[in-house]
């Protein structure tokens, strides 16, 4: 992708993903894209949810369906062998008319940059519908001790605020010339040791 080339469009970048994927893991894997939940697609959701985050952030049935009833949601489900082992659920942010709201990401495999893959192709997804940021809520370490507000600085998200009911506020502003860097360097290169872990918003 040369400089003066703009972002990739949202059905380039799911392909180069599933590529991406399946080059780390060497096996077969798809990403579905999913605008509501059915009851077997939030199973797996809970599944992947309950085994990654300590209970008291654990996600219900009920709440993931008020999730999917908000504006402009989608869920990003990563399979392999056509089990799935990743998800990313988002929104619109009503607190800002121009962010989206990275609410959850999950992976059952960690270490392979899954999360990784998920999160630069929500930004795209974000792009081409016009949003200008994404904003999610993390912890500076999550219970393992693992640096969370790190791995995301890594991702290009900025350091807002913290605020003792939400944790900490980060916000990746969707500029092109970034975006472009960050997709080559995740869906097109090695980039070496990066954190595997990710932590729901």
């Amino acid at each position: 992708m040369d400089d003066d080339e703009p972002p990739p469009l949202f059905e380039e970048a799911l392909r180069r993903a599933v590529e991406r994927a399946e080059e780390k893991l060497e096996q077969g894997c798809s990403i579905t894209i999913h605008t509501h939940l059915s009851d077997d697609i939030i199973a797996h959701l809970e599944g992947i949810d309950h085994e990654k985050f300590r209970q008291e952030l654990w996600y219900t049935r009920d709440e993931f369906l008020e999730m999917a009833r908000q504006k402009d949601f989608v869920c990003f489900v990563l399979s392999v062998n056509r089990e799935p082992v990743a998800f990313l659920c988002g929104y619109d942010y009503q607190a800002d008319p121009q962010g989206f709201f990275l609410d959850e990401v999950a992976t059952r495999i960690e270490g392979k940059g899954l999360g990784r893959i998920l999160i630069i192709l929500l930004l795209v997804y974000c792009y081409e519908l016009g949003y200008g940021s994404v904003v999610l809520y993390t912890e500076d370490l999550d219970q393992e001790g693992r640096p969370l507000r790190e791995f995301y600085n890594n991702l290009g998200f900025s350091y807002v605020t913290t605020d003792p009911h939400l944790g900490v506020v980060m916000r990746y502003s969707i500029e092109e010339k970034a975006l472009k860097a960050l997709y080559k360097r995740v869906m097109r290169t090695e980039v070496g040791p990066f954190p595997p872990y990710l932590d729901r918003a």
